[in-house]
């Protein structure tokens, strides 16, 4: 499986605009030959994220088109061209069903960290933060690859209250694995505000 992050910023005042076109305009644009879900969140003043997860690179390389026409419309709402990262997953589970159109509402959060060495990085996560998920309450979906030096780990929750609940013990696996990063890891947090399922999602999905 496939992810596509995108992080945007949106010019002062421009928020608003840019999740009505989100909603209204984007998503259903987006709907390639292989296109699984698709979310965005609102993390931070003007920042927009949005992530994607597809069947392959083929149909990644068909949201890219399709997201390229989406962007060029939106030249005086974002401050500049997004950042965009797009891999492989090489760890991720599903732990909920959710239907088919469905898409919005969960809470989200996603994991930045520079890092050397890919193989210590994944471990850690496979070994220290996948166990937290399996005991956790209210966990929707988790996920986690590297993009050019950088991990990138996120987790889709029914609630903020759910995310919050294991995020001492997240930060306590982090304080003792200091050296797999080559500076502080970044977390961006938000709801959901639209998003849309393109297939139904099934547990245990990988």
């Amino acid at each position: 499986m496939y992810a596509v992050v995108v992080r945007g910023q949106a010019q002062d005042g421009k928020m608003e605009d840019l999740k009505e076109f989100i909603k209204n305009e984007a998503i259903p644009s987006l709907e390639v030959e292989g296109m699984i879900s698709i979310g965005f969140c609102n993390p931070e003043e003007n920042v927009n994220l949005g992530m994607a997860f597809l069947a392959d690179k083929e149909a990644a390389d068909r949201f890219g088109e399709a997201r390229s026409q989406n962007i060029a419309k939106l030249q005086d709402i974002l401050a500049g061209p997004p950042n965009v990262q797009e891999g492989e997953i090489t760890l991720g589970k599903i732990y909920q069903e959710r239907p088919a159109g469905e898409g919005d509402g969960a809470f989200v959060r996603v994991v930045f960290a520079k890092v050397d060495d890919e193989e210590t990085a994944e471990n850690f996560v496979k070994e220290k933060i996948f166990p937290i998920y399996e005991e956790s309450e209210g966990l929707r979906g988790a996920g986690f690859m590297v993009v050019d030096g950088e991990a990138i780990s996120w987790n889709f929750w029914d609630s903020e209250d759910a995310a919050n609940a294991v995020v001492p013990k997240f930060n306590e696996e982090l304080s003792s694995a200091e050296e797999i990063f080559n500076e502080a890891p970044v977390s961006y947090m938000g709801t959901i505000y639209s998003g849309k399922n393109f297939i139904d999602i099934t547990k245990g999905m990988e």
